[in-house]
């Protein structure tokens, strides 16, 4: 499987695809929260897709991360991989990484997507990620866990399907790379730090902003904040969808975001 130092840690990354590379910056699910969108991706562009430090199977270290530590890595993984201007798309506390990374080198950003993010974290995110913490403790068994947060990502729609929830918990449970406890803490720090509000209106790549119409964690208003303070930034609500709408509404969330990225090159070649 595929490693890289970058800095004090070795970072698992996969690439699917050729063409222009697209980088998605996953967002506390790890690099396979975004499965649903990566074969579709693929058949177009050179898809990045990688674990953060803290999560899956890169590195774990113990201390607190911060907002810079984060970008810094996603840059050296570009680096590394001789990769200069990307498309990036960025999904929750991805999306806060991929506003900073766009701040700091917008040289080097073709586009931007924001799914599901914020320009600054609710109170609803710091108490859930508390409450997901004290559910990460030993004497609390992982089902337990997981079946507090699909409640949190999902719609009503999905509990309808009784397979389909054993299917999903199925999946988290048997995962063999789980997130210690500490690193989860060590995350959610660079998160906490997380604000750009005063400085959105600096972002100058071709902005698409996607959430799903039914997201309690990161509700419509968050995406309609960033929407408003990104020059000429295109804002798309999913029906139907919550937090994880690009999974529940795969389809949709796929031809929305392929349909600015064609968007995006036509401008270009105009």
């Amino acid at each position: 499987m595929p490693k890289v130092k970058i800095g004090d840690i070795k970072m698992y990354y996969e690439i699917h695809g050729e063409g222009e590379p697209l980088i998605l910056i996953p967002g506390g699910v790890k690099r396979m929260g975004w499965v649903p969108q990566i074969r579709e991706f693929a058949k177009k562009y050179q898809v990045i897709s990688f674990d953060n430090r803290g999560e899956g199977q890169t590195d774990a270290p113990n201390y607190p991360y911060s907002m810079e530590m984060m970008v810094e890595d996603t840059v050296g993984l570009l680096d590394n991989l001789g990769v200069h201007k990307v498309h990036l798309a960025g999904f929750c506390s991805g999306g806060a990484i991929a506003q900073n990374f766009t701040l700091k080198y917008p040289q080097r950003v073709k586009s931007l997507i924001l799914f599901a993010t914020v320009a600054k974290i609710t109170g609803l995110m710091r108490h859930l990620g508390d409450v997901w913490y004290r559910l990460m403790q030993p004497g609390v068994d992982q089902e337990t866990l997981f079946r507090e947060q699909l409640s949190w990502v999902y719609t009503d729609n999905f509990f309808e399907n009784e397979e389909q929830i054993q299917a999903a918990v199925k999946n988290l449970v048997s995962n063999p790379y789980p997130q210690p406890a500490y690193a989860w803490v060590c995350q959610v720090a660079f998160y906490k730090e997380h604000d750009t509000r005063e400085r959105l209106g600096e972002i100058s790549a071709p902005t698409l902003v996607i959430v799903g119409k039914e997201d309690i964690i990161t509700p419509v208003k968050c995406s309609e904040e960033l929407a408003r303070g990104i020059p000429n930034a295109k804002l798309i609500i999913l029906g139907e969808g919550g937090h994880m709408v690009n999974v529940e509404k795969a389809a949709d969330f796929n031809q929305a975001v392929l349909g600015f990225l064609a968007e995006v090159e036509k401008g270009e070649k105009v």
